[in-house]
C-alpha cells in the first residue's frame, strides 16, 4: 500500500493565480514570491509542475528590438530629466518618476545602449551624496562648509574622484550665501 497523498492532476487555485500573474505582467518571480509569501525557488517549482500538467507558460518579456524609445512614456520622461539635471540616483529616479526601480533601470540601461543618455547619468549610489554634490554645485559655498552640511569629512576629495568619472560637479550659479541658506543654518558673521 503506497502512502502519503495523490498528486493532483490539476494546480490549485493559488497556484493557477501565480501562473497567470507570471505570464500577463512583467514581475520577476521574486517579486511574484514575495507577494505571495513563498521562496522563489518554490516559484519556480509551480512553474515547472504548470508545464508538466500542460498548462501554457509563456512569460513576457520586453525585448530591446521591439522597444521603440521614441514611442515610449518612461523613456521620454527620463530624457526630459537627463536634460534638466545629471547628479540624481536610480532610485530618486524612479520615485520622480512614479514607477518601479527595475523597470525604471531597464529602460535606463536601453537608452545609454542607443546613446540618448550619458553612460555616467543616474550611476551615484548615495542620495546624500548626490543631493551634497547638487547643493554644492548651485551654492558659493567652499566644499568643506557643504561637506560638514552634509556631513562629509573630507568632500573635497568626493569632488575630485566625481570629477575623475567624469561626472561634472563645476559650480554653474554663484548666488549669495544668505539666499541659499536657511535662517538656522547661516554662517554667524565674526567682527574683529
Amino acid at each position: 500500500m503506497r502512502r502519503g497523498r495523490k498528486p493532483s492532476r490539476e494546480l490549485s487555485y493559488r497556484d493557477k493565480k501565480i501562473v497567470n500573474r507570471l505570464n500577463s505582467s512583467f514581475d520577476t518571480m521574486s517579486r511574484v514570491a514575495k507577494k505571495y509569501g513563498v521562496s522563489k525557488q518554490r516559484i519556480y517549482q509551480i512553474l515547472i509542475r504548470a508545464k508538466e500538467l500542460g498548462v501554457v507558460v509563456n512569460r513576457p518579456r520586453l525585448l530591446a528590438r521591439h522597444h521603440g524609445i521614441h514611442q515610449c512614456g518612461v523613456c521620454g520622461k527620463i530624457l526630459q530629466v537627463a536634460e534638466k539635471d545629471d547628479l540624481i540616483t536610480k532610485r530618486q529616479l524612479s520615485q520622480m518618476l512614479g514607477i518601479d526601480h527595475e523597470v525604471c533601470s531597464w529602460h535606463l540601461n536601453q537608452l545609454k545602449v542607443s546613446g540618448f543618455v550619458s553612460k555616467k547619468f543616474a550611476t551615484m549610489r548615495s542620495d546624500r551624496l548626490a543631493k551634497a554634490l547638487h547643493y554644492y554645485r548651485y551654492s558659493s559655498l567652499s566644499p568643506s562648509v557643504v561637506g560638514r552640511k552634509f556631513g562629509y569629512k573630507n568632500f573635497y576629495s568626493l569632488l575630485s574622484y566625481q570629477k575623475k568619472r567624469g561626472i561634472e560637479v563645476e559650480r554653474t550659479l554663484n548666488l549669495p550665501i544668505a539666499g541659499i541658506l536657511e535662517p538656522e543654518d547661516r554662517i554667524p558673521a565674526i567682527h574683529p
